[in-house]
């Protein structure tokens, strides 16, 4: 960004202000480039390809990034309506086949590695492996998008993943205009900065003329009055610059975003008060099986669950000897 230049500096050095002003509005762009440069459809064809191939390293980075940390189970299937009403539990997750959580994590150390391994199983299992990663991803996307659009329902948050990216493409350019707005506006109110305390200086002036003449000899109209306009004048700049500071501080704190984060703290007073009342129901659902109460019961329940392991252990080693006795 081209840095601002005071007013009182260009206004004393017109040869000065005349290059500065060719250089802004013919040569050098907001960011410090050259405009036209002999070499610029190259510089373009350049800028192009290093965007794109920057462009293909993030999604390949996304990708392998995906990969790691893809969990290698699967939601359960949802729960029929008459165990639902019964007992609400948890939902479980169920672990992925061993032959495709094994592909899994030879992807992505062939991503890794500089010579790619053989994957035989690959094409078979691309879809399902491509569908469990973008059901990850758009996990990873659903908070940015909210983030983005804080008043939208949550239930529709996904239709407004694809236009995440220009979403954050246009506030960056917005941020930018607005950073160079609030520099603009900056210089403005240092040089009403300035003004205003040479009026202030003016003043001082004036006010100690006018007790030199009070003290020493008649007070002149002609002092009184050019005090009095001096005054105004110290008043009216003094507006000016709190209109300006208002203006600067508007543009870092725009109604906007003041909005935005009391939606996202309304949001998160939520968020509190619905895990409250789950921690709530889950509390009364483990008293009642003994948990967390005084007396035996919890115990008794743990006896159980031991005794039925046993037996399970037990039926499977007969089954074993079952099997045996059939195969001779």
């Amino acid at each position: 960004m081209i840095p601002p230049i005071d007013s009182a500096v260009l206004a004393a050095n017109p040869k000065f202000a005349l290059l500065h002003k060719t250089l802004v509005t013919k040569h050098l762009t907001p960011d410090g480039g050259t405009r036209n440069h002999p070499r610029r459809g190259e510089r373009d064809g350049v800028a192009t390809e290093l965007a794109d191939l920057r462009l293909k390293s993030t999604r390949a980075k996304i990708l392998q990034k995906a990969l790691e940390e893809l969990p290698l189970t699967s939601p359960a299937p949802p729960a029929s309506k008459t165990s639902s009403s019964r007992q609400s539990t948890p939902a479980v997750e169920i672990p992925l086949p061993a032959e495709l959580a094994e592909l899994i994590i030879l992807l992505t150390l062939s991503l890794k590695s500089p010579s790619p391994l053989q994957l035989p199983n690959l094409s078979a299992n691309l879809q399902t492996i491509a569908a469990l990663v973008s059901t990850h991803i758009t996990a990873h996307a659903l908070p940015l998008t909210r983030l983005m659009n804080p008043h939208t329902n949550p239930s529709f948050l996904h239709r407004q993943i694809p236009s995440l990216a220009s979403s954050v493409l246009a506030l960056r350019e917005q941020i930018s205009t607005l950073r160079l707005r609030l520099a603009a506006n900056r210089t403005a109110l240092t040089d009403l900065a300035v003004k205003l305390l040479a009026l202030y200086t003016a003043q001082s002036s004036a006010v100690i003329r006018i007790l030199e003449q009070t003290t020493h000899g008649s007070l002149s109209r002609h002092a009184r009055s050019h005090a009095e306009m001096l005054s105004l004048s110290c008043s009216t700049s003094a507006t000016e610059a709190q209109q300006k500071w208002k203006v600067a501080e508007s543009l870092v704190y725009g109604p906007e975003a003041v909005r935005a984060l009391q939606m996202y703290r309304e949001h998160l007073r939520d968020g509190k008060v619905r895990m409250e009342s789950r921690k709530g129901g889950a509390e009364r659902e483990l008293q009642r099986y003994g948990v967390g109460r005084e007396g035996g019961k919890e115990r008794v329940m743990k006896e159980i669950a031991r005794v039925w392991e046993e037996m399970e252990g037990e039926v499977e080693e007969v089954r074993g000897d079952i099997g045996r006795l059939r195969g001779r």
